[in-house]
């Protein structure tokens, strides 16, 4: 390796360093990161979200227990189903023994 070679390296590798370290910031030694969504250190923190037309909001607390308000609006756009329409059976169809020829004779 040549001496220009060599520094190319060295610099290249002592601003690459600097940088990763950096890029795990949120990482812990254990590579378990900082506690988002971990059991292991609970703490107080609430959650709000709409399902449907409610507003749900949950206030938890370190122990695990937690209490949840509900805000219900009314549907802006309803739809509403029309009303049921009364459709009378047809009469039952008869059909006599026998033969019928060009609906004049009958052949019992």
């Amino acid at each position: 390796m040549t001496m220009k070679n060599l520094s190319i390296y060295l610099l290249s590798a002592a601003i690459l360093l600097p940088i990763s370290a950096l890029a795990d910031s949120d990482k812990d030694e254990s590579w378990h990161g900082k506690g988002r969504g971990h059991g292991h250190d609970r703490r107080e923190y609430k959650e709000e979200y709409w399902e449907g037309n409610c507003k749900v909001e949950r206030k938890f607390k370190k122990d695990g227990e937690y209490k949840e308000k509900r805000k219900c609006k009314e549907p802006r756009h309803g739809y509403y189903a029309p009303a049921p329409v009364y459709v009378p059976a047809p009469p039952p169809v008869v059909v006599e023994p026998g033969i019928t020829i060009h609906g004049t004779m009958r052949v019992p």
